[in-house]
């Protein structure tokens, strides 16, 4: 068993180069029987790692390296370093305590740190004979200790066995310029001052290779196999024990959801809801498959946290295909009901699946924190902790790391295109930056990720105390969830904080019903701006083409509008069925019933299902078990399952090439149809919050302004309320608040927009008014000149004399040049505000007053910007863009701000613009086509104001302009000639 014992991964962060699945193949490839992964400080790999070595055939060895001293911008001291291998799963278990002591304690050094931890199952290597002679008089066996002998090995005779120690961190030499790079990164160094061997470590030698360098010494290469022969541990096995959970009177899981949910199934009922018999029976089902597949405990574990959301009036939602079951409806764990959705308790989980099902939990975000400290205290640090994530180098950042390395400008002008600054074009810095995308830069916290473990969570995961002060898994959810352990996503949605806030401002009014008629028309004019997943061009499009009638007609526009069903053609094949264009006809009449809800067509992940049960007569656990594998496997593997389809298919009465059709159809479809339960779920949200912005636009706007995250900037979402009636008002330091507030004449803007100035200066403002004056202001509030000049310029003082609005802004300007020369509030007393006026002064006023909106409130509040240049915009031949659809085919020109841009790269390869428009009247989309964009040379690459010139297209109501010019608004003819005539 020839084997490798000391190998380093891209975890060792600065160090190691290759992924643990890189180093495994090029393993097996060099004929190694065995490898061990002794990542520095870390076991972040370990569970990569072993499932790569199962499918590659060989025995995977978990291990450690111990360093001093290592930690953010340090690799640590190489003397006295300790690596550790985990014989058995005692031995796994010690190493999560040792790294979790030393990552996530208050580590003292490599011996002590791995001594008070009364490790057990452990083999020691140390190349520092001092290390391994203090650890055998701490009483550790001499059985257990070995030398780590590098190839090159001059040091004297000594009484421990030595293995072989080639120290790989990376598969070849071609990886030594990629790590000096990383190596840079970690320490934040000129990559000119790290010498080639800084991290130390070597490629994987070929076993002819590992021999040759230790011809002097063949046994150390023996002993390396002799020790992997006893290294039996085998992560892929591991499955952790569900969390033991009682209730409240003692009773088990299962007595307790049984009791739960029949309760609430009978108070629904009294409530008027789930009154068919079909729901009983749906529900005995799913008792039935819960109770067999042993998954009680998990159930009762969620249901108890969203009871709780619900106690501290927490919004609580499961996402994706937790909706599809009734059980989790009936419990209050999602809002969806399955049965009145068409939805399929066996998409999420039937009695094939071994693995754990997922439920994901959408929470408001400004309420998430909280009931994720719940969660850790109701199980205990000993059994809950938050789980990481391991930030990559994006494209960008890696762009940016690189140029500082190399003492280059920083990358900035990186674009959307994708296309590299100049001073990273050479072929030599564009390979590095390729090899540097996709590699782990530093461990953060996952948004919501909480896992809880039975009975300790250390015997199974290590932990780590990353910069914010929080403690995490080193694991991240993918590697917690093959070994077993119950992981739950609270995840924050800022739409559900939108809404909260909303209801509480409209009064905790009742969300309007899936066929409330103003709902209804508002989504069906596609005045979705500020609502959660209906706002972006392409869903706004495609609902502007569907017949909407409710929150199904919303589920299908997200299935198709996704780029597999768009760039297929479904998403044309659907809106001409929906429209009446062509027969709403299944490709088979097998598949007519269960396909009748989404006209004919699989567009959702359990269409597929259906129709595999239909022409075979499976069942829909043995379907979706088809679906998955068609999702999964290669093309070339699916012949199997595609002779079972058919066969089983020519069983029912259906002929060999009808049932190839259908099978080809669902391959087809299989690879981009949408989950239902998850478009279900994103529907439902988005019409409540549709709901809201048609009924209380008012309280809507507050919700939406201190919690939007969506496609657009705020400037827009801000000019889109204004244009449904909502007045919105500057946060001045007199009357506003620190959150955005209902005022008697309309929003109140809050002070948490303002740029620059600190949540310490809000409440101290807040807590200090009223001001007589600016002076009071200072006295009583210690504001930066950052701070005082952000509330100065963006109109928040002008009711503190000697400032006013009419003297904006050459008295602002002014007086904070004065208070830069003396900023003591006594100086004030002398200042006085002067206010130009005629008609160049008042233009001038309300587009600095609006420039500087922006500059300092990210929105323009007092006017938009197309409403005081509309003059100017009209005598430049610009129509506003509420006229595109009446002027289908005829040459127009446009003018507005960039609302949202995205490129795009058509059939050819080549680059094209999709581009949001935006005016004082509304917004319009605008295509720059690939032959007008490179014409052109990439035209619109700030947010304008722009004018386009193109074609008017009206596509079923949709507008949008094929543009074929592009032309900066200052750079119009005669600028504000009628001005100069005045």
């Amino acid at each position: 068993m020839l084997t490798l014992l000391h190998v380093k991964s891209e975890y060792s962060l600065g160090q190691g180069t290759a992924t643990p699945s890189e180093l495994v193949r090029c393993a097996a490839d060099h004929g190694y029987s065995a490898l061990a992964l002794t990542d520095v400080e870390t076991l972040a790999g370990q569970v990569e790692f072993h499932h790569a070595a199962r499918v590659a055939g060989i025995r995977a060895i978990t291990g450690v390296e111990l360093r001093d001293g290592f930690g953010p911008g340090e690799l640590g001291r190489i003397r006295g370093r300790l690596v550790l291998l985990a014989r058995d799963l005692a031995g796994y278990a010690s190493l999560c305590r040792i790294v979790t002591r030393r990552r996530a304690g208050a580590p003292r050094n490599n011996l002590d740190d791995c001594l008070a931890e009364s490790p057990t199952g452990l083999f020691y290597l140390s190349d520092d004979a001092s290390v391994l002679s203090a650890l055998q008089r701490a009483g550790v066996d001499a059985a257990a200790l070995r030398r780590l002998r590098p190839p090159d090995d001059r040091s004297p005779v000594s009484t421990f066995r030595a293995v072989a120690d080639p120290d790989v961190v990376m598969l070849d030499h071609h990886d030594r310029e990629l790590q000096r790079v990383l190596v840079a990164i970690r320490q934040q160094r000129p990559l000119a001052d790290i010498a080639p061997a800084a991290a130390g470590g070597g490629s994987m030698p070929d076993p002819r290779t590992l021999r040759a360098s230790f011809a002097d010494d063949p046994a150390a290469v023996d002993e390396s196999s002799h020790l992997a022969e006893a290294c039996t541990l085998d992560l892929t096995t591991v499955r952790a024990a569900l969390p033991r959970w009682r209730g409240p009177h003692g009773e088990s899981p299962e007595e307790h959801m049984h009791a739960l949910a029949r309760a609430r199934l009978q108070a629904g009922r009294a409530a008027g809801c789930w009154r068919d018999p079909a729901y009983d029976t749906r529900l005995a089902d799913e008792l039935a498959v819960v109770g067999e597949l042993g998954f009680f405990g998990y159930f009762a574990i969620v249901c108890e946290i969203t009871d709780e959301a619900r106690r501290r009036g927490i919004d609580v939602a499961a996402r994706g295909s937790a909706a599809s079951s009734l059980l989790a409806h009936v419990l209050g764990i999602t809002p969806l009901d399955p049965l009145a959705h068409g939805l399929h308790f066996q998409r999420f989980l039937h009695a094939g699946r071994r693995e754990l099902p997922d439920i994901d939990l959408d929470l408001p975000s400004n309420r998430r924190d909280a009931l994720i400290e719940w969660v850790l205290g109701r199980f205990g640090a000993e059994r809950a902790a938050r789980v990481s994530t391991m930030q990559r180098l994006a494209r960008r950042s890696a762009s940016r790391e690189l140029a500082r390395a190399l003492g280059l400008p920083q990358g900035d002008d990186i674009d959307d295109d994708d296309r590299l600054p100049a001073a990273l074009q050479s072929p030599a810095h564009q390979d590095l930056l390729a090899r540097l995308i996709g590699k782990p830069h530093h461990l953060s916290v996952h948004p919501g990720g909480v896992v809880v473990a039975e009975p300790h969570l250390l015997a199974l995961a290590p932990l780590e105390r990353v910069p914010s002060g929080m403690v995490v898994t080193q694991y991240d959810m993918r590697s917690l969830a093959r070994l077993g352990l119950v992981k739950i996503d609270l995840l924050g949605n800022r739409a559900l904080s939108a809404l909260a806030d909303a209801r509480r401002f409209a009064g905790d009014v009742g969300l309007a019903p899936a066929d409330d008629p103003r709902t209804r028309q508002l989504v069906r004019a596609v005045d979705t701006l500020g609502c959660f997943q209906i706002e972006s061009p392409p869903v706004r499009a495609t609902l502007s083409k569907l017949p909407i009638d409710g929150v199904d007609d919303v589920m299908a526009a997200l299935a198709v509008v996704r780029p597999g069903p768009a760039s297929g053609g479904a998403r044309a094949a659907y809106i001409r069925r929906a429209r009446g264009e062509e027969p709403a006809l299944a490709q088979h009449p097998r598949l007519q019933s269960v396909l009748r809800a989404s006209r004919g067509m699989m567009i959702y992940d359990e269409d597929v299902t259906a129709s595999i049960a239909a022409m075979t007569g499976w069942s829909l656990e043995q379907a979706d078990a088809a679906r998955a594998t068609l999702v999964e496997a290669e093309p070339a593997d699916l012949a199997p399952l595609q002779r079972r389809f058919i066969g089983a298919a020519g069983r029912t009465g259906i002929a060999g090439a009808d049932a190839l059709a259908v099978w080809d159809t669902a391959v087809r479809f299989a690879a981009y149809s949408f989950n239902k339960a998850h478009a279900a779920g994103y529907a439902h949200l988005a019409w409540q919050v549709a709901a809201m912005k048609a009924h209380h636009p008012a309280a809507f706007a507050c919700g939406v302004l201190d919690h939007y995250g969506g496609h657009y900037p705020l400037r827009t979402i801000a000019a889109d309320l204004a244009r449904h009636g909502v007045r919105l008002l500057a946060p001045t330091v007199a009357h506003a608040n620190v959150h955005t507030t209902l005022a008697p004449d309309g929003v109140r803007v809050g002070l948490g927009h303002v740029k620059h100035l600190t949540r310490a200066a809000m409440r101290q403002i807040v807590h200090a008014r009223p001001f007589s004056d600016l002076a009071a202001l200072l006295r009583a509030v210690p504001l930066g000149a950052r701070e005082l000049r952000a509330l100065v310029l963006c109109g928040a003082c002008d009711d503190l004399a000697p400032l006013s609005a009419d003297a904006y802004p050459i008295a602002h300007e002014e007086l904070l040049a004065h208070l830069e020369r003396d900023r003591d509030p006594a100086a004030l007393a002398d200042f006085v505000a002067r206010a130009p006026a005629g008609p160049a002064a008042d233009l001038y006023r309300r587009l600095v007053r609006v420039r500087n909106e922006l500059t300092f409130l990210h929105m323009h509040l007092s006017d938009h910007p197309l409403r005081i240049l509309r003059d100017e915009a009209r005598r430049a031949g610009c129509i506003p863009t509420c006229e595109v659809p009446g002027r289908a085919g005829r040459q127009i020109r446009v003018a507005g701000l960039i609302a949202a841009s995205r490129r795009h790269r058509d059939g050819h390869g080549r680059t094209m613009q999709f581009v949001t428009l935006e005016d004082e009247t509304g917004l319009v989309e605008a295509v720059v086509a690939a032959d007008v964009y490179a014409a052109l040379g990439d035209p619109i690459r700030n947010p304008g104001p722009v004018m386009l010139t193109g074609r008017a297209v009206v596509d079923r109501g949709h507008a949008h302009v094929d543009v074929s010019q592009v032309l900066p608004f200052h750079r119009r003819p005669r600028p504000f000639a009628d001005l100069a005539r005045g």
